[in-house]
């Protein structure tokens, strides 16, 4: 009787063991062993060296915050056994050329944006975000991973030997000012700094745009040789524009102004399964989670200019939004559309998304 009782203490003792150890906290992945560390080249696309933002201090400001943050995720969710050495904008390869160079193999990774390379990839038009498609990251997220627009353009880029990532910034992209603007008649006869798909949409207003290099763009506003621009409201802190700026118009957003990462295809191949599926599956969480961040820092520089430099923030009324809204939809989306029938099939998932939001007709 003894010998049956202490037989079952025994085995309900160890029954609460392997109990325990089945749940035990596990983490993502266990340290990389010796000499299994897998170190990758990088280059920015972006400045990586920002002023504070308020709250957010410089290691945080910009969108290097979000793939420094991304970075840091990928080598603890990975055990460290994924390393990745970021270089400074420009250091490898022009920025404008990093979907050749990632392309090729010349480094393994790149941060970019889409409209830099649209004369070779027509489609990443669509991928930046059509004027007025997105409001938000959450719009641009639903059309990426709801309505099928993800899968089509990592089908555009696979061709070209690159895993394609999108990154939301989540960006208030405005038109900045030098004169009044609250509505979009006051744009008529303006010479506005813009490019691209957003020039079109200058002069769809009736402006003027105007293909200023970046670094020109303080001293065109103050001599009057532009009288305004297009961008992230970011850039009235990061180019000190708020100290010759008299307005902004922060809303409506003109894009959400996505950017993305760049993969050489066959680096990405000779990574170990379980890092191929770690990215695949959850790299679009985790820069969605960052991508406040930056929204943050654009509406607290906008409360900044307001507030020091009597920077007057716009919002045209419902009426305008969607009147110029579906102006740039019936207007702008099929210049995009008629550049191929991959370009075509990629502005009807974004249209279908708007028109089933009630953002179109």
């Amino acid at each position: 009787m003894k010998k049956n009782l202490w037989f079952s203490f025994g085995l309900v003792f160890l029954l609460f063991l392997v109990f325990l150890l089945g749940h035990a906290p596990q983490t993502a992945a266990q340290p990389a062993p010796k000499g299994k560390v897998i170190k990758w080249k990088g280059q920015e696309t972006f400045p990586t060296k920002l002023p504070a933002y308020g709250p957010f201090s410089a290691a945080q400001a910009g969108v290097h915050a979000i793939t420094r943050e991304w970075t840091e995720w990928l080598k603890r969710a990975t055990g460290g056994r994924l390393v990745i050495d970021w270089a400074e904008p420009g250091a490898i390869f022009p920025p404008f050329e990093a979907d050749k160079a990632i392309g090729k193999g010349v480094i393994q990774i790149a941060v970019s944006f889409g409209n830099y390379y649209t004369g070779r990839i027509p489609e990443a038009d669509v991928e930046t975000g059509l004027v007025f498609a997105w409001p938000t990251a959450a719009a641009e997220y639903d059309c990426l991973y709801n309505y099928g627009l993800y899968a089509e353009l990592k089908k555009v880029y696979a061709e070209r030997n690159i895993n394609w990532y999108p990154m939301p910034t989540d960006a208030i992209v405005a038109i900045g000012t030098t004169f009044p603007a609250p509505n979009p008649e006051a744009i008529k006869g303006k010479k506005i700094r813009a490019v691209g798909l957003w020039g079109d949409y200058i002069a769809m207003l009736g402006g003027s745009p105007v293909p200023v290099p970046w670094g020109e763009i303080y001293m065109g506003l103050k001599l009057g040789t532009i009288e305004g621009w297009t961008g992230g409201s970011a850039m009235l802190e990061e180019l000190k524009l708020k100290e010759v700026a008299k307005g902004i118009v922060y809303s409506p957003r003109m894009a959400n102004a996505p950017v993305n990462i760049l993969i050489n295809m066959d680096a990405f191949k000779a990574l170990p399964k379980d890092i191929q599926e770690l990215m695949e599956n959850d790299f679009r969480y985790v820069t969605y989670a960052s991508s406040h961040k930056w929204q943050q820092q654009c509406t607290w520089v906008i409360a900044d200019a307001k507030e020091k430099y009597g920077v007057i923030p716009y919002s045209w009324s419902p009426e305008d939004v969607n009147k110029v809204t579906q102006k740039a939809v019936d207007t702008l989306y099929p210049k995009v559309a008629a550049k191929s029938a991959r370009c075509a099939k990629l502005v009807d998932i974004v249209k279908k998304q708007m028109r089933d939001y009630s953002r179109i007709k």
